[in-house]
């Protein structure tokens, strides 16, 4: 990911379960400088039906703090807003 700085941030994971068209299981883990990976998450996201639009519901844990949760929490909400808004000129 690169930030609006330009600075690049790694992160690295495997994909843990894809049940199409329903749900993505997959680990999360900022690479650090070292080339190794930091604290992992698990994040989990379900697709459903919602009359004529899908709904998306995203899960991850577990953060070693709540700084750390809520910093994912921005990251991900910015992530779906951008998702909305390419969706709607789509």
């Amino acid at each position: 990911m690169r930030s609006p700085e330009g600075v690049d941030f790694w992160v690295r994971g495997v994909y843990r379960e894809v049940v199409e068209p329903e749900r993505l299981v997959f680990t999360w883990a900022w690479e650090k400088r070292e080339g190794h990976p930091g604290h992992k998450t698990l994040v989990t996201v379900n697709f459903a039906e919602h009359g004529a639009k899908t709904k998306m519901t995203i899960r991850q844990a577990v953060f070693p703090s709540v700084r750390e949760r809520n910093s994912h929490w921005g990251g991900w909400s910015e992530s779906f807003e951008r998702l909305a808004r390419y969706v709607a000129k789509a």
